[in-house]
């Protein structure tokens, strides 16, 4: 969704938090991760601290981004009832919600690879949250196929929770996969175009014999 389509309200929302985001890894770059601090990071943006808070919970968050934040339980099932003939897409429709608020500039993300190779931990928290999404995903889709024999794709020799599993585990590396790429491309398309031969690809190399 383009920030033209968006309420004023919400567009100097999206404005502050990327000021917040843009400033924070300019002063990390330019000072070192240890002479950056909130305070020091507001004052450059000219807001206040609770204003910071209300946009990210700590230092690291506005220096890392917010990569993905994981959607609500109600928020998954309405995503996964959307499918309800293809339980591997609906999972890959939550970890495209769960990435939505992902800053899209190409400055600022290369900005971020560079301060992601200085400081490791800062990567090391997006892939927590990252896990946090797979296994809320995997119990909430492991209880729906269980109470609803109709959506499941495998036999049922397979456990739930093993279809489950594979399932999350196969949207998640879709979409690393179709982000690095959309990342790397001109980004004339949405992310979502990508999806299609990005499971394409998985099944040619799952099927390889090579």
């Amino acid at each position: 969704m383009g920030t033209e389509t968006l309420g004023l309200r919400e567009r100097k929302r999206i404005a502050t938090r990327q000021l917040i985001e843009h400033t924070a890894v300019e002063l990390v770059l330019d000072l070192g991760y240890d002479e950056v601090t909130v305070e020091k990071i507001c004052e450059a943006c000219n807001l206040s601290t609770r204003t910071f808070f209300n946009y990210f919970p700590t230092k690291d968050a506005a220096i890392g981004g917010l990569m993905l934040v994981v959607p609500s339980e109600a928020t998954m099932l309405t995503l996964i009832g959307e499918h309800p003939d293809d339980p591997l897409r609906g999972a890959l429709a939550v970890f495209e919600a769960a990435m939505q608020i992902v800053d899209e500039r190409p400055d600022l993300l290369a900005h971020r690879r560079e301060l992601f190779e200085r400081h490791p931990t800062l990567l090391q928290q997006h892939l927590a949250t990252f896990h946090d999404l797979e296994d809320t995903l995997t119990r909430i889709l492991t209880r729906e196929l269980s109470h609803r024999t109709e959506y499941r794709r495998l036999h049922s020799d397979t456990a739930a929770a093993d279809e489950a599993t594979a399932t999350v585990i196969t949207a998640g590396a879709a979409m690393r996969y179709v982000f690095r790429k959309w990342q790397n491309s001109e980004r004339a398309s949405p992310r979502t175009d990508l999806l299609d031969p990005a499971l394409l690809l998985m099944a040619r190399i799952l099927r390889s014999e090579s």
